[in-house]
Formats: C-alpha cells, structure tokens, sequence
C-alpha cells in the first residue's frame, strides 16, 4: 500500500474517493440550485427560487444515478 506524499492518503482510500461524471454534475447542480433558492428568496423573486428548487432535485436525481452506477461498478469489480 502506497501511501500520497500530498495528503498522507493511501492509494487504495483515494479509490474509494472518486466519483464519477453523474455523481460530481448532480451535486453541481444541487450546489446551484440551492444558490438560486437562497437568492430567490432574499430577493423576493418566486421565480428564481422555484428554479432553483428544479435544479436541486435534478441535481438529487443525476447524483443518484451516479451512485446507482458506482454500486453495480463496485459490485462488479468484487465478482
């Protein structure tokens, strides 16, 4: 087990740290969308909240699907 000069990290702990394109742009989405809400509402601007609203869940939604996906890559790879 290698261990990273950087981070003091081993190399088989930095495996389990990745993710894939699904999972990182859901929680992007998330991430803006929740900017937009807080906007939204400090604003008082109902529309900009309620879009960020939608791009929260469809941010929840993709980053699931990347976790889906992570699974069944991890169970896979166990076979």
């Amino acid at each position: 087990m290698k261990t990273s000069a950087n981070a003091g990290i081993t190399t088989n702990s930095m495996k389990d740290c990745t993710m894939n394109k699904d999972q990182v742009q859901g929680r992007v989405e998330q991430a803006k969308g929740q900017i937009k809400e807080t906007a939204g509402k400090a604003v008082g601007n109902d529309r900009l909240r309620a879009e960020g609203q939608l791009d929260k869940a469809g941010g929840k939604i993709q980053a699931g699907v990347g976790d889906a996906k992570e699974k069944v890559k991890d169970a896979v790879d166990k076979l």
